[in-house]
């Protein structure tokens, strides 16, 4: 029995329905249309890592990023989704504001998840890892978190996720990025400083 589904949750049910409310609205179309440009900027997190690669200065960063992303996506996608299988909230609501059928579960989040997951590995790289005061690098920290959040939220909007999907998915993300720092700092970079 899917414990996430016989337990109603009175916020995932406020959120959900005020956002239901405005995709069958009027505004639908264009809320449903910004919305789904927004959730395609998951995509970013990848383009980011990838030219990063090719930066001498960034590769370390591009391939924990690559890391990050790809247990994220192993572990969202292939465990916890098929573990959990909740139900996307328009199956639940019989309605599909995009007019298409997404296949797969709900809990957690992906989108969340990668989005999160890229965006706090550049944190915490920067953070626990560079030693440099260079204010760029918050910044840029900070506008890769408020891109996933927006990302996080559109999934909700198009009702794809509950609210507690995106929250468990951007915790997720959180915490590979932060594993993935913490074992580089740790492990990798501490090895490499006793092998020179």
């Amino acid at each position: 029995m899917n414990i996430l589904v016989s337990i109603r949750n009175p916020l995932d049910d406020g959120i959900t329905s005020f956002f239901e409310k405005i995709a069958t609205s009027s505004f639908g179309e264009t809320w449903v249309e910004m919305n789904t440009i927004i959730s395609c900027f998951f995509v970013f997190f990848f383009l980011i890592a990838f030219m990063f690669l090719f930066s001498k200065e960034k590769r370390t960063i591009g391939i924990l990023m690559f890391v990050s992303l790809i247990i994220t996506f192993l572990m969202n996608d292939l465990v916890f989704k098929n573990i959990i299988s909740r139900n996307r909230p328009f199956v639940d609501l019989n309605i599909d504001p995009l007019g298409f059928h997404i296949d797969g579960y709900s809990f957690p989040s992906g989108h969340s998840a990668l989005s999160f997951s890229g965006a706090s590995t550049f944190f915490f790289y920067y953070l626990f890892i560079s030693k440099r005061e260079n204010k760029t690098y918050l910044a840029y920290s900070i506008i890769f978190l408020v891109i996933a959040f927006l990302i996080a939220l559109s999934r909700i909007a198009l009702l794809h996720h509950y609210f507690t999907d995106c929250l468990a998915g951007s915790l997720e993300g959180i915490i590979f990025g932060l594993i993935v720092v913490l074992i580089y700092k740790y492990l990798i970079l501490k090895r490499l400083k006793k092998s020179s």
